[in-house]
């Protein structure tokens, strides 16, 4: 098995401004100077429908002010882009010239040949414009695969508990911070008539494949548990040995607290994916939901949501006597290895992912993934989530979801059996031994495990 590269370490509309920006050691960086003229390039980006697509149209009209470049996005859904990337780099298509990719993805597409690495593009480039040190280590080493950076961690995401503060304080509750009082509070919200406002207790991912199969990963180590051999938190060769591990003791008692939490959520909860639950708590209808941090920043819009001034954030609860290792997610931005214009793709990417920028970026709604942004007193000013989704970010175990080659097939594996034992079909022991039996069989069809 390949090894990966171990790793330790309000947008201001300006096109004049954006000529010359910090770098992070503090001095200027002449953009102008930096990046090359483009003038007349199409540069495409292919990019998740994730609500930070706005704040990066905008990033990206200064780009092409800069440059001369015409820059444009198109979006999909989750399943959508991995598909048609996929299918494009079979193709050898070169419509776009930018990919953003899930983290997850990365070692299937650096294996497959879709993305150029960045590796010598980096080393080219001034180290306070690339500033490596300065992206949050849980997330930047997802960037990462075979010795090499592949990419570019520019929209790192981490799991935080949204609560309804003003229903916690009505029930004279706080924040739970372990499985057991999460489940208690579930069981006081749902169906209790001094809160008739609400649908049920706790939303979560449960729906059928990726949904509940990304959802068990997620809660997997807050529950002390670990998917394969060689995976635990610490662990200096995390693929080492892939010998799934998925239905150890403390996973089948967490999928047996999956299906009792799901029996306090709201009507066809167990279908519910990432957009359902988040609309749930947007409208009101549940006091709680873990959730990415990527949304957070639209449950304060008035526009859309019924809850802006009466939420709050916490740590992701973990079970009695573990600690909490909140997920870790998010979107790498990558060149196609069949574009025709890489030089302009790299100058977009540096110039985007640059410290300052990447802070006017933050500023704008799009997710913080470097130190520099997490610790900016303006954004500390004007997201109050951004102390605890820090804590979150630096607690975060990088490898909580496996970014080999055959991940989108063992995660969507996982999630059929998971939520077989969410509806009740099977039992968790016995779901999470099916499970466990496939994925050894997809792990051998791909040569990453010995039959």
């Amino acid at each position: 098995m390949k090894k990966l590269l171990k790793t330790t370490c309000a947008f201001a509309m300006a096109s004049a401004a954006m000529a010359g920006s910090a770098l992070a050691d503090g001095h200027s960086v002449d953009w102008a100077a930096e990046l090359g003229d483009h003038t007349g390039t199409d540069l495409r980006i292919q990019v998740i429908n994730d609500p930070y697509t706005g704040p990066l149209a905008q990033m990206s009209s200064e780009f092409g002010a800069l440059t001369g470049a015409n820059v444009s996005q198109d979006e999909l859904g989750y399943g959508g882009l991995y598909e048609k990337q996929i299918l494009n780099c079979s193709q050898g298509d070169d419509t776009y010239d930018v990919l953003f990719i899930d983290g997850i993805w990365v070692g299937e597409f650096a294996e497959s040949g879709c993305i150029d690495p960045v590796e010598s593009r980096i080393a080219d480039t001034d180290d306070g414009i690339i500033a490596w040190d300065d992206y949050m280590e849980s997330f930047a080493g997802q960037a990462s695969w075979d010795g090499e950076r592949q990419c570019l961690p520019i929209a790192g995401y981490w799991h935080m508990l949204h609560y309804r503060t003003d229903l916690f304080e009505r029930a004279g509750l706080e924040a739970p911070t372990t499985f057991e009082e999460m489940l208690a509070a579930a069981e006081l919200f749902k169906d209790n008539p001094d809160f008739p406002e609400l649908e049920g207790g706790m939303a979560m991912n449960f729906q059928r494949g990726a949904a509940a199969g990304q959802q068990y990963f997620e809660w997997l180590y807050s529950a002390g548990g670990s998917p394969w051999a060689s995976n635990f938190v610490g662990s200096d060769d995390v693929y080492a040995d892939l010998t799934p591990t998925l239905n150890n003791p403390e996973a089948v008692k967490m999928v047996e607290f999956f299906n009792e939490i799901a029996q306090y959520g709201p009507p066809g909860v167990e279908s519910f994916a990432w957009d359902e639950r988040a609309n749930a708590f947007t409208q009101g209808k549940v006091a709680m939901i873990n959730n990415w941090s990527v949304r957070t920043p639209l449950f304060t819009d008035p526009d859309i949501s019924k809850v802006t001034d009466d939420f709050g954030v916490a740590m992701f609860p973990h079970a009695e006597g573990q600690s909490s290792v909140p997920p870790v997610g998010g979107w790498i931005m990558c060149i196609n290895a069949n574009s025709n214009n890489k030089d302009a793709a790299w100058d977009f990417m540096k110039w985007f992912a640059s410290p300052e920028v990447h802070t006017d970026f933050v500023l704008a709604g799009g997710p913080p993934s470097r130190h520099s942004a997490f610790q900016d007193k303006q954004v500390n000013a004007e997201q109050f989530w951004t102390p605890t989704l820090y804590e979150s970010a630096q607690a975060a175990w990088p490898d909580l979801r496996p970014r080999h080659p055959g991940t989108f097939q063992v995660i969507d594996a996982i999630g059929l059996e998971v939520n077989r034992a969410i509806v009740g079909e099977i039992s968790a022991q016995e779901a999470l031994d099916k499970a466990n039996e496939n994925v050894t069989q997809i792990l051998q069809s791909e040569g990453l495990i010995a039959r």
